[in-house]
């Protein structure tokens, strides 16, 4: 019996909902398990002879579906520890969360709280979460000292004149950043991200490849306080690859403070069989079709 488990996890750990596929070995003509009917190995072969290649590759190629990996902001003594990422499936590497230069850092312990963009971290409605502040001027408004200049520009916004450009310069552009790398025999699938709220203002989350067109925005608030927004198109990370994502926040409010439980990111972690595996299930499907000729 082949266990398919697919799960959508809340970033605090809380299991919204989970359903398993149970797929049973009979309607692949693999009958271990009937003591009134016997099946020999020979029978089976001649019944069904790809039947334990298409298990084989579907056992290696079927792996950790669902969370990828979460960003909690639960523990440790600066902001590095705070924004890295757990649950990562082997074979994967993902980053903690980086941000945009226009952000001030005031680390675990504090509320950002200055005129500019701004994070940081601590206890609220029961959890630790980011706090995450928006400036008190837009991009196109006088931008105060110490950042005066166009290239200054706060992150928050929705479309290019507010600087959610999908890349990572320092012009305003999208404020969130992480990285995803697959070894040599893994691939990785991204196709969206979850948000949880506690509390504060509204705000529009987008995610999408580094360089690559938004994904649609999802509005998160205290009536909608669990969001997931989706990739423009699931993005694939090949074996040996690594490819950088970005995050929007847009709020329409200055001055404004929105606190964040977590974040979760979904997909799949793939192994890819290694050549030796292919070779061996391709003489293993030559030997079995000569049996079933003779």
């Amino acid at each position: 019996m082949t266990i398919i488990s697919d799960k959508v996890t809340r970033p605090n750990g809380r299991v919204d909902k989970s359903h398993q596929i149970y797929e049973n070995s009979k309607g692949m003509g693999l009958n271990f398990m009937s003591n009134s009917n016997p099946t020999t190995l020979n029978q089976m072969n001649k019944a069904h002879p790809l039947s334990f290649i298409i298990f084989a590759v579907s056992s290696t190629a079927l792996l950790n579906a669902a969370v990828i990996a979460e960003w909690t902001f639960n523990a440790g003594a600066n902001s590095t520890a705070r924004l890295a990422s757990s649950g990562v499936p082997a074979g994967a590497t993902i980053s903690g969360l980086s941000f945009n230069s226009s952000f001030t850092d005031v680390g675990p312990g504090a509320v950002p709280n200055d005129v500019h963009d701004g994070f940081g971290f601590g206890g609220n409605s029961g959890d630790q979460v980011i706090f995450l502040h928006r400036a008190n001027y837009f991009d196109g408004s006088a931008v105060p000292s110490p950042r005066p200049t166009v290239s200054d520009y706060t992150s928050w916004g929705q479309g290019s004149a507010q600087g959610t450009g999908a890349d990572l310069s320092s012009n305003g552009n999208a404020p969130i950043a992480f990285t995803i790398g697959a070894d040599a025999v893994t691939s990785v699938t991204v196709d969206s991200l979850t948000i949880d709220f506690t509390s504060g203002g509204a705000s529009i989350w987008q995610i999408q490849e580094a360089g690559a067109a938004q994904g649609a925005g999802g509005t998160l608030n205290s009536g909608n306080p669990l969001i997931t927004v989706a990739l423009n198109a699931p993005v694939v990370i090949g074996a040996g690859e690594s490819k950088t994502f970005t995050i929007n926040v847009n709020s329409g409010a200055l001055n404004s403070l929105h606190n964040i439980d977590g974040l979760a990111l979904n997909g799949t972690v793939a192994s890819i069989p290694e050549p030796s595996s292919g070779i061996l299930l391709c003489l293993g499907a030559l030997a079995l079709t000569r049996r079933q000729r003779k």
